[in-house]
Order: structure tokens, then sequence, then C-alpha cells
């Protein structure tokens, strides 16, 4: 697979953004730094405990601990709708949805978002906003992108400031945790290339065992 560094470099140019030396370095630094940085064994692991939370959907307050007296919940965080594998994601969810609750759990899907959120109201389960990563801060799943990436985000006309309506240039790392009825994570995938997401089989399967 293509390093993530070329990956970016590769989508800015198509946006028909002018990358000189300085530039190129910039993006490749920053990724090969989210790469090297550990986060997934710094984030919440199998066995410990997901810390309760409660946050807005559209119109309601979800919190953890009241989906968890029905069963088990699918925990995933998510970097935005701008992203098309956020969205293949999701999508991939929300096919296979009717099964997860046929195990009696849900999915929570959360993410800082929170404008151009027209696009979650059609899903079956609740986009979370998370304002300023606090709770994918407890988990251990944010990370704060290099100011001098700023521009780059620019030129692919993700505007991050606007869309989170925050100042901080942060984000999570795509995970997906399965969590049990006593808050015990069960399954965890947190992987820091936007590229790799978990299976939905490997999702339904730990979903079953939690059952």
């Amino acid at each position: 697979m293509r390093a993530l560094g070329g990956v970016l470099i590769e989508g800015l140019e198509k946006r028909g953004a002018v990358l000189d030396d300085d530039r190129r370095a910039a993006v490749v630094r920053a990724a090969g730094e989210l790469l090297d940085s550990n986060i997934a064994m710094r984030a919440l692991q199998v066995g410990e405990a997901m810390p309760d939370f409660a946050l807005h959907a559209a119109t309601e307050l979800v919190r953890l601990s009241d989906v968890l007296r029905g069963g088990p919940a699918v925990v995933s965080f998510f970097r935005g709708t701008w992203c098309e594998y956020c969205q293949s994601f999701v999508r991939a969810l929300a096919d296979v949805h009717h099964r997860v609750r046929a195990a009696g759990a849900e999915v929570l899907a959360i993410s800082p978002q929170r404008e151009g959120l027209e696009g979650t109201r059609a899903l079956p389960f609740p986009w979370l906003r998370d304002d300023d990563n606090l709770v994918a801060r407890k988990v251990g799943v944010a990370f704060e992108l290099p100011r001098d990436l700023s521009w780059a985000y620019r030129e692919l006309g993700i505007d991050l400031p606007k869309l989170n309506q925050s100042d901080r240039f942060e984000l999570p790392v795509p995970a997906t945790f399965v969590v049990e009825k006593d808050q015990r994570i069960r399954f965890a995938h947190v992987e820091p290339d936007y590229r790799q997401r978990p299976t939905v089989q490997e999702v339904l399967s730990a979903v079953q065992e939690a059952a």
C-alpha cells in the first residue's frame, strides 16, 4: 500500500494545489509523525472501561450508560462527513445496523464536526457531536494536527475550524470499539492511517460475543 504522505500529496494535486518542496516535505513529515505516534497503544485497550459520556445528536442527548442498559454498543469515532473513508465506513455500519440491533446492540457514531451534518440525519443510528474532541481525548484517540498543515486542508476545501466550530486544529484518528454492558471494551480498532477500518464482520462478531 502506498505511503499515507504520498496519498495526501496526490489528493492535493488532484485538487489543483501546487506544492513546492517545502510543502511536500511538510505533508510527508506530518503523516509520518502520526503513523509513528503510537496512538493505537496509548488509546484505551480491550478490557479497559469506556468512560461514560453524554453527547448531543440532532434532536436528543445520548448517554452511553443509558444505551448500555439495553445491550452492548459500537462506539465509532469519525473525522467528519468530509472524509470519504469515514463516509464509506459509516455506510457499511448502516447497512448492517439491523444485524447489530438483532444482537441487542446499538451503534454510536462520534465526530467533532458541528456543521454540514445534513446527510447524517438519514442514518439509522445517532451521529453525536463531540465538541472539542472531549470524549476522543478521554479515550486517547484525539491528535493535534500540525498548524503548518492548515493550508493543506484549505486546499482540499475542508475548513476544520468552521466545520468543528473550534479553534483547536484537532481530529480523532478513526477508532471503533465494541463496549459491553459493564462498559468494558470487548473489541478495539484504532488506526492512525485513516484508510484502514475494521470489517463489518469483525464488528458484528464482537457485538455477538458481547451480547
